[in-house]
C-alpha cells in the first residue's frame, strides 16, 4: 500500500484528518491547494503545493509521492471555477467531458480518472467519524412549536436543494425560505436569509443529498457558522446526522450555548422527540 494525501483546502479539516491519519499509521502528506486558504498548522515538513486548476500536476505530485488514495478535506470557494484560471491539458480535457459544472460532475469526473489512475479517493468519514453527532438536540434549552415546525419545514427544502446540486442549507422563518445556498456559500446565504429575519429569529437547516456519496463535499459546520448566525438574526442550526462534519464538537457546542443558538442533529425520527431531551456529545 502506497501513501495517503490529504488534498486540503482552508480550515482546521485537513489538520484534523492529518493527526487522525497519523495516529492510525498512516504517512501522509497534504496536496495543498495553492488557491485555498491552507495553512499546514503543526505538519509543515508534510506539504506538497498543487494548483487546482493543474490536474496533471496533481497526478505528478501523487505518483512522485506513492500517493495511491486521496481524502478531500478543507474549504475551496465555489466561485473559483467562474475565474480564468490557467488549466493545463489534463484539466481541459476532464472539463470538456463534464455533463455541467455542478460540484458532483466535478468530483465524479475526476474521481474516476483517478481511479483509472490508481489513485483511489476515499471517503471523508475515514478519519473524521469523531466529528458525526448522532441524533438529538445538543445544547440545553428546547424549540418551541414553531422553530420544531420551521426545522422539519426546512429539512425538507434542504434535502431537495441538495438533490438537485445548487447547495446545501436553506434559510427560513414561519415556514418560508428566506434564502437557499448556492455559489456564494452557506455563510453568505445565512447573511442574505438572517437580513429578512425581524420579528423572529430565522432557522438554518443544512443537509447532504439522498444518497450522498462519502467521498466529497459532505455538510460542515464550524465556530465560524455560529458567528455568522448569531450575528445575522438566526439562532437555530439544524443538519443530518451522521452525515454533517461538526469541526471541533466540544468547542462548537460550548460556543452554541454561549450564542443561544439551538443545535439539533436531525435522524429520520419524530423532530418532536428529539427536541424534548438534550443529548451529550458522545465520548471519543
Amino acid at each position: 500500500m502506497g501513501r495517503l494525501g490529504i488534498l486540503a483546502g482552508g480550515g482546521n479539516l485537513p489538520q484534523i484528518g492529518m493527526r487522525e491519519a497519523l495516529a492510525a499509521g498512516e504517512d501522509p502528506f497534504f496536496l495543498s491547494i495553492a488557491e485555498s486558504d491552507f495553512t499546514p498548522g503543526n505538519y509543515p515538513d508534510r506539504v506538497v503545493p498543487i494548483r487546482i486548476a493543474k490536474i496533471g500536476g496533481l497526478l505528478k505530485a501523487c505518483k512522485a509521492n506513492q500517493i495511491d488514495r486521496l481524502l478531500l478535506l478543507g474549504k475551496v470557494k465555489k466561485e473559483i471555477i467562474f475565474k480564468s484560471l490557467n488549466f493545463d491539458l489534463k484539466a481541459l480535457a476532464l472539463l470538456a467531458r463534464m455533463v455541467n459544472r455542478h460540484d458532483y460532475s466535478i468530483f465524479k469526473t475526476v474521481a474516476e480518472d483517478f481511479e483509472r489512475q490508481g489513485i483511489h479517493i476515499i471517503s471523508q468519514m475515514t478519519y473524521l467519524k469523531s466529528l458525526l453527532l448522532p441524533e438529538g438536540r445538543y445544547t440545553k434549552r428546547s424549540l418551541d412549536k414553531k422553530q420544531v415546525e420551521d426545522v422539519i419545514f426546512g429539512m425538507e427544502y434542504a434535502e431537495k436543494i441538495a438533490h438537485l446540486d445548487i447547495g446545501q442549507a436553506v434559510v427560513v422563518v414561519d415556514k418560508s425560505v428566506l434564502a437557499v445556498e448556492a455559489v456564494e456559500g452557506t455563510d453568505q446565504a445565512i447573511r442574505r436569509g438572517g437580513s429578512f429575519a425581524k420579528k423572529r429569529k430565522a432557522v438554518v437547516c443544512k443537509s447532504s443529498k439522498p444518497s450522498q456519496d462519502p467521498r466529497f463535499d459532505l455538510p460542515t459546520v464550524g465556530i465560524e457558522t455560529l458567528k455568522v448566525m448569531s450575528e445575522n438574526n438566526c439562532d437555530t442550526l439544524a443538519f443530518r446526522e451522521g452525515e454533517t462534519i461538526i469541526v471541533n464538537p466540544s468547542e462548537f457546542i460550548n460556543l452554541a450555548e454561549k450564542l443561544k443558538i439551538h443545535i439539533l442533529s436531525i435522524g429520520r425520527g419524530n423532530v418532536s422527540k428529539i427536541n424534548s431531551t438534550q443529548k451529550k456529545l458522545p465520548k471519543v
